[in-house]
């Protein structure tokens, strides 16, 4: 009987972390939606209202996304990526969509020094310069459709082709599987 308690609460513990993050944004989502209803349901009969109030959503989003540029260090996003960093599924999901959006959005793109092409065997594959030595490149080779895994090479100047991607274009080509 102990066997069976002690595997029991094993398993809730394991889904403790995704019940206490469903239930925050049940009620995260609950707070939004009635303020929102709230809002709209108050100024439903007036198109001015209305208008206004999606403005000044309009706008704190674009001062919030100004505020972010300016600041990146914005104490409000590290303490938000600190409690997300804790929860152990969501952290891996959430640093892999921060590194896609990353890439997406040329933030990322600072870290390579360009698109490549190594030779291996009869094959190409396509790669990013991280480092360039005096003989060699340090390459690293995304898997795809998922960029955030792959492997490191260090490939001799003369098995690599420089590619004319943009680090960018060379990511949208990768997660598209060739196609764009």
């Amino acid at each position: 009987m102990n066997t069976f308690l002690s595997y029991f609460f094993k398993g809730i513990l394991a889904l403790l972390p995704i019940i206490i993050l469903l239930w925050l944004i049940k009620i995260v989502y609950n707070a939004i939606s009635g303020i929102v209803y709230y809002i709209f349901s108050s100024t439903a009969g007036s198109f001015l209202a209305t208008t206004i109030i999606c403005i000044l959503v309009i706008v704190f989003f674009f001062l919030l996304g100004f505020v972010v540029e300016r600041n990146r260090d914005a104490i409000i996003l590290k303490i938000t990526e600190l409690i997300i960093g804790k929860i152990p599924v969501i952290a891996s999901i959430y640093s892999t969509l921060k590194e896609a959006v990353n890439l997406f959005s040329g933030k990322s793109a600072d870290n390579y020094l360009g698109v490549v092409y190594v030779t291996i065997n009869d094959y190409k594959v396509m790669g990013f310069v991280t480092k360039e030595l005096e003989d060699s490149y340090w390459v690293f080779v995304p898997t795809t459709p998922n960029p955030t895994s792959g492997f490191l090479l260090n490939a001799k100047k003369d098995s690599v082709e420089k590619s004319d991607l943009s680090v960018a274009n060379g990511f949208k080509k990768l997660v598209s599987l060739g196609i764009k």
